[in-house]
Order: structure tokens, then sequence, then C-alpha cells
């Protein structure tokens, strides 16, 4: 009887170990195969160029500039394989960024971090990106014929976008070369209710900019894949001055009160115009801010054939737009206050398969259950 006893306990612990394994290698769905991977998220911003400075977690915290280990899948079809990133596998809800001194004039920047990725979407032939090099601007009365090409003043044909408010006085291109397997495709953020932006200025008069995030209701959901030239608005932001902008209150939209003072209310309106993520390259130019320089960027899939290891760079551009709205009873026109280019790169870093994770879970349960075994 104790013979069998310990026989029966050691045939179960053996089927648990491999119950647990086949989980994690399963595939789901059924036509794709579970990998394991790291992620890493860099920009380029105004400086012009990349830098530890913009990957998350930041340099000089001791943490692993790729987000932790996830799974995903990856498809069973020819290379090079495509792939879907899980959501919420990059995940910040408590992050603060405190900097002096970011721009001339504006002394300090804060910003409270609270966001989550929806589903990635990555294969080759994505049918939302470009067959062939194009530019996307907007055809306005004053464009130029440079390399890159440029577009400045009001669109001639103004489209129909928030009724053509936000049609005029735009600049700046994004060049595309997709590649010959035109491999990209879409991952979305959505912002926390915490999420918030703070910015103080000191350049004209005293004034701070809050950028809150949207309610999620109103975040793009999941299943929304980029398109090329796609125009989104993803924040609306508050400016608030103690001094009165122009002395003429009908150019605001409110006022509040702030440590005992009174401050006057604007509105700005942000605007993104962008492409999917790709593994070929893309240029930006935007003219009319503080980023008058060309940005290029280029990915690359260098993956096995199984797609299973090695790593793929795909990169993302974007160009900003933001637009103060007045009352509607000011018979103030918008006017447009900034812009920018803003480049953006992931890379995933795909890690031995997991299979070998399993077997080595397995047995690490059939040695437990041995050693428990052995003290009886």
């Amino acid at each position: 009887m104790a013979k069998r006893r310990i026989r029966t306990i050691d045939l179960t612990a053996i089927a648990i170990a491999f119950a647990f394994a086949s989980l994690l290698v399963a595939p789901d769905p059924a036509n794709a195969t579970l990998a394991l991977f790291r992620a890493k998220r860099t920009w380029w911003l105004s400086f012009g160029t990349w830098t530890d400075q913009h990957v998350i977690p930041p340099a000089g915290t001791g943490m692993d500039p790729y987000e932790p280990p996830a799974v995903l899948n990856v498809s069973s079809g020819a290379a090079p394989r495509a792939f879907t990133a899980p959501k919420s596998f990059i995940k910040n809800t408590d992050y603060f960024v405190y900097n002096y001194g970011c721009h001339p004039g504006y002394p300090c920047s804060r910003a409270w971090y609270s966001y989550w990725n929806a589903k990635g979407s990555f294969r080759a032939d994505n049918p939302n990106a470009p067959t062939t090099t194009t530019t996307l601007r907007f055809a306005t009365t004053m464009s130029n014929p440079d390399n890159p090409p440029t577009a400045m003043g009001n669109p001639v044909t103004p489209t129909t976008t928030w009724d053509g408010r936000y049609d005029h006085s735009r600049g700046g291109s994004i060049m595309i070369w997709p590649g010959s397997r035109r491999f990209g495709g879409t991952m979305r953020f959505f912002d926390g209710p915490n999420s918030q932006y703070y910015r103080l200025i000191t350049t004209y008069s005293f004034s701070t900019l809050t950028i809150p995030a949207k309610p999620l209701s109103q975040q793009l959901g999941t299943g929304v894949e980029f398109t090329i030239g796609e125009v989104t608005e993803p924040y609306v932001g508050f400016r608030y001055r103690l001094t009165k902008p122009y002395h003429n209150n009908r150019l605001i939209i409110g006022t509040t009160t702030m440590g005992g003072a009174e401050y006057y209310v604007r509105e700005n309106h942000y605007l993104n115009t962008r492409a999917p993520y790709t593994t070929g390259m893309v240029q930006i130019w935007e003219p009319n801010g503080n980023t008058n320089t060309i940005q290029t960027a280029t990915g690359y899939d260098n993956r096995t054939p199984e797609g299973l290891n090695g790593t793929i760079s795909l990169v993302h551009p974007r160009l900003v737009h933001v637009y103060t709205v007045f009352p509607a009873s000011s018979g103030k026109a918008i006017e447009m206050s900034w812009s920018m280019a803003r480049t953006r790169k992931i890379d995933f870093r795909f890690l031995p398969e997991p299979a070998g994770i399993a077997l080595l879970v397995s047995g690490l349960a059939m040695l437990a259950g041995v050693y428990r075994l052995r003290r009886r």
C-alpha cells in the first residue's frame, strides 16, 4: 500500500507539472505560437536625437530599459511572421516626472503618468500601410516644391473633420518608405484618469498649462487601426493666466481661483496626424514649431525565420498641432498656437521560447514532489 501511495503521488505530481507546462506552451489562437518578448520604447523629441532620457523606464533608475517579459502570439505563416502583443503588458500608473528648465521661459514641467497599451497587431502587407513612397502633407496655397515637401498656410480644400475648424495654418510633412514587405501595424495607448501634464510658463507672462487625460469613453478603442494620415484629438488642455490676455474678457472661456488669485482660462486642442508603425523608413519635418529639423528613423526586422528569436524595431511618425479655441461669442477665429514633430520607436526583443521555461517549471515541480516524498 505504501509503494502504491508513493507511486500515485508521484504520477499525480508529474501530471500536474505537465498540465501546467501545457498551459504555458499552448498557442492561442490555434494558428499561432506563443513567444516570450520584452519591449523598449524611445522618443525623438526636439533635441534632434534618440537618447536614454526618453526611454521608459528612464536611465539611472536601475531598472531594465525593456518592459517586463510578456507572452505574445506569433503566426505560423511564412516569414516575416505576424504577431500580436497582449493588452496592458506596458502599464504605468504611478510614474512622476519633474523637470527644471525644459525650455527658455518654461522653468518647470511636471507629468503624472497613467497609461497602458491596447492590444498590438503587426503583420506583413499591412492593409493600412502605403504601397509605395508616400508623403502626407497639407495641400495649401503656399506649398513649396522642397524636399521633403512642406506645406504652409491654409488648405486649398478644407476637410470636414471637426467641421474644418482646425484646417488652417498647418505646416510640415510626413514621408514614408514602407519597404518591400510593408510590415507594421497598430498599438494604441490609453490614458488613465490620473494622467496629467503641467507646465509653468514665464516667457511672456505668468501662466500655467495643464493637460488632463480625456475620459476613457472618448479615447479610440483597441480595434481601431492606424491609417495613413489619421487625425485625432487626444487631448484638450487649459492655459491659466494671471494677467488678462489682451485685456479682453470675451477671448477667455472663464475664470478660476487658485491660491487666492483669479486666473483667466483659455482652451487648447491637440491634434495628432500620423501613420502606422513600420519597419520601413519615416521622415518628418515640422517648420512651424520648435522642432525645425528633419527627423529620420528606420525600423528593421532581424528575427529568425521562425519569428521567435531576434529583435524587430518599428517606427511611428507623428505631427502635433495645437489650436487655441475662443468662445463662439467672441467672434475671434481659432489660432494655431504651436506645433511639433514627434517620432516614436518600439523594439520587440524576442526571448527563448516558452517551451523551455515550461519544461523547467515541470522539472522543478517534479523535483519538489520527489523531495517531499523522500522526507516522508
